[in-house]
């Protein structure tokens, strides 16, 4: 694991810098120092580079202490050590490495925050006393590792909505490390204290950086000690101590209220006795667990060694293949991650779809459903007795990924954390069920759909319904407990954190992400490819065709639709309402109601029921649409058809249910209105119909929205982040090859 260059940028940088060099630091935290240089560190362990970073700051603190020229000369040697040993991580990025253990005791290259900090704490002093443009160019270097992300060759990840996080270990997933954040912090907020000339990016990566950190403290405090690491492992006493060192001077350096505060209560966890024997009885038994757990684990689930490179994942969930967003989003994981990782699904019940190339285990009977109690217990049950079965043959999952914070979470995240594999969740709105604006809706919908049932079957009903949300309750409460990280689609402000939080789930492992839609699936036919197609169908060409692709449930609003629809044609005029024509795809318990809702309205000649399609079938029923309405009354992350609809370039009027579609459609990419709002929703569809030109600047731009924000590789890098990753050494294998550098690297 080394590689060879020769850094011509260093190796012959020495001219002085004309001006403009930073004004001369002051010293560096001497009480964070003392404990660096003086705990055992495994990052000191495995890297020359940061034991001559400290030993370099070392010399500088004695240097303006007694203003020995020595400790000036010696400072400046280390310096240049420190300069000789840094690796070129292409487009203008340089790096200090180490190596780091993986699970499975696969060593990996990787960056850490703290060395990248102490890097740029040396080369800033040493620009300043030398002028030299080698500390220059290397500074410049360097900060542009604290500028990218980790997938990029850089240390910092994504936190909360909008933060960054510098890592002590730079690979995924991130541990989010106590120290190496506060050293990266001390870091630069020196560089941009000292040195005018530092460019406004780093001032705002830093405020952001501090941001993050300030929101982070309430997760780094526990009940009775802090963590070192936002996976909530406590720190040591040794590791309290240099924490403490280090919020004092962060809270010092930057007047920072918040870690002024966190500082006091830091110093109450060292002071209080009660807390350092409630830290030592948690450590007794935490050490005798883990002995107990490493002799039977292997017992218990059995490892083989790996044959491939590909993570092995599970799948739960509670039918394959799944029906609307939950299969598209299947389906892009699949196309993301096709030759990283080899998906197996666990489910209940199958299809008669085609399901021949899928890994597939199979448990229970078709009645344990997940929607009505007891059944949803016999599902969680079988379901969690056959991943036991799995993994007591030898199954090595290296990631679980269910696909619903409930039940499919709760049958495998303990059982997947016991074999050592990461869980990671993918809720599609199970978090909001019980949020207070859509639980009623939510009851609503159930009771309409048992409304036309026998007296008894409604009573039956009804007990089930009051046993089986305290069931629903305990469930996400037990799974929030073992699930590692949640990947949720949607925008901030739709009630996922605010569930999160009520339920003991920490802000930092729940993960937004744009829902992957590849536009490739939905090309823009030409005019007359269009023509054939509508043509095909019964459809003119200058037809205005209005399409609906949902299934018939009560929260997809439909008679709100076609309500909107009859008053939408009242508004036009006669020529205009004899092109309109409304197609309806898919299938459900709600199609008489829906039929009988038609023939009422009097919409027979405009309206069409085409049935349950297949995914290339909806993609060809948008291609020769104009607009595409969507009118739920409730729902949660990203709406996929109207993802779908928009890539199919399809001018799209949708309701605020989900938020998102709010986001989706700004800018002039669509039309959001009130859910259940007719008059708004008919008034929308009026301007439509009556401008095709509207119709088609829209599909365009909305097109160009998801091919931007919503493409494979942005969600690759989402799983990539979740899931794990440890290719620097790519990176800088590619760097090599494209510049042609040599020299050499020691591990």
């Amino acid at each position: 694991m080394s590689i060879s260059y020769e850094y011509e940028k260093v190796r012959s940088g020495s001219e002085r810098q004309e001006g403009g060099w930073p004004q001369q630091p002051g010293p560096y935290p001497a009480a964070v120092l003392e404990l660096c240089l003086s705990l055992s560190n495994s990052l000191a362990a495995s890297t020359t580079a940061l034991q001559t970073a400290w030993r370099a700051l070392d010399h500088w603190n004695r240097y303006l202490e007694s203003g020995d020229r020595q400790e000036g000369n010696l400072f400046l040697e280390e310096a240049r050590h420190l300069l000789a040993l840094e690796q070129p991580l292409g487009n203008g990025a340089g790096g200090w490495l180490l190596v780091s253990t993986r699970p499975g005791g696969r060593p990996a290259l990787c960056l850490s925050a703290p060395m990248q900090s102490c890097a740029l704490a040396v080369l800033l002093r040493a620009l300043s006393m030398t002028g030299d443009q080698a500390y220059a160019l290397a500074l410049e270097r360097c900060l542009e590792t604290f500028r990218r992300d980790i997938l990029d060759g850089g240390i910092c990840s994504p936190l909360y909505a909008d933060g960054v996080f510098f890592e002590e270990l730079a690979l995924y997933p991130a541990t989010h490390s106590f120290n190496g954040m506060v050293l990266a912090l001390l870091s630069l907020h020196e560089l941009i204290q000292y040195w005018p000339a530092c460019d406004e990016t780093s001032r705002q990566l830093f405020q952001q950086a501090l941001t993050t950190f300030e929101q982070s403290l309430s997760e780094f405090s526990g009940p009775f000690w802090p963590y070192r690491d936002l996976a909530r492992h406590l720190a040591t006493p040794q590791e309290l101590t240099l924490q403490i060192a280090l919020l004092d001077a962060l809270a010092t350096s930057t007047k920072s209220e918040v870690c002024a505060r966190a500082l006091q209560r830091w110093r109450r966890y060292a002071r209080s006795w009660q807390c350092r024997l409630r830290y030592r009885w948690w450590h007794i038994r935490h050490s005798l667990n883990a002995r107990l757990w490493r002799c039977w684990q292997p017992r218990l689930f059995p490892r083989p060694v790996a044959s491939s490179n590909q993570l092995r994942v599970c799948v739960p969930l509670p039918a394959f293949p799944a029906i609307g967003g939950v299969l598209t989003v299947l389906e892009g994981i699949e196309e993301a991650m096709q030759g990283h990782w080899r998906m197996e699904y666990l489910t209940r019940a199958i299809t008669d779809q085609e399901t021949g190339r899928y890994i597939i285990h199979r448990f229970g009977r078709s009645w344990m459903g997940a929607s009505h109690f007891p059944f949803v217990w016999f599902y969680v049950l079988t379901g969690a007795a056959k991943l036991f079965a799995l993994l007591r043959q030898g199954t090595a999952f290296d990631l679980v990924l269910p696909q619903d914070a409930v039940f499919s979470a709760l049958l495998s995240a303990p059982l997947g954390r016991l074999a050592g594999a990461r869980v990671v969740c993918i809720d599609h709105g199970h978090l909001t069920l019980l949020q207070e604006d859509i639980h009623p809706l939510h009851l609503a919908e159930r009771r309409r759909l048992l409304a036309h049932r026998s007296r008894l079957r409604r009573f039956i009903g009804r007990v089930q319904e009051w046993c089986y949300w305290p069931s629903y309750r305990l469930m996400l409460r037990l799974a929030a407990r073992c699930v590692d990280q949640y990947l949720v689609p949607g925008v901030a402000g739709d009630g996922v954190e605010t569930m999160a939080a009520r339920f003991g789930i920490p802000a930092s492992r729940v993960v937004r992400f744009a829902s992957m839609i590849n536009i490739e699936r939905y090309p823009v036919p030409s005019e007359e490819e269009r023509a054939r197609r509508r043509q095909e169908h019964g459809l003119r060409q200058d037809d205005m065709v209005v399409a609906i692709a949902c299934r018939l449930t009560p929260e997809k609003g439909l008679d709100l639709a076609l309500a909107s629809l009859a008053r939408a044609l009242e508004h036009l005029q006669p020529s205009a309402r004899a092109k309109v024509r409304l197609i309806i795809a898919g299938d459900g318990p709600l199609r008489p109601e829906l039929e009988q809702t038609i023939d009422q309205l009097q919409l027979q000649e405009h309206c069409a029921l085409w049935g349950e399609l297949s995914a290339p079938e909806i993609a060809r029923l948008l291609s020769i649409s104009d607009i595409f309405l969507y009118t739920s009354t409730r729902g949660a992350c990203f709406s996929m058809a109207v993802l779908e609809a928009m890539a199919a370039g399809c001018a799209v009027i949708a309701s605020t249910r989900p938020p998102s579609n709010a986001l989706l459609l700004s800018e002039g990419r669509g039309i959001a209105v009130r859910p259940a709002d007719i008059e708004e929703t008919a008034s929308a569809l009026v301007r439509l119909l009556a401008n095709p030109a509207l119709c088609h600047q829209m599909g365009q731009a909305a097109r160009a929205y998801i091919a931007d924000r919503h493409s494979p590789e942005a969600f690759r890098r989402v799983l990539l982040r979740a899931s794990g990753w440890a290719d620097l050494e790519q990176i800088i294998t590619e760097t090599v090859a494209r510049t042609g550098l040599e020299g050499e690297v020691e591990d």
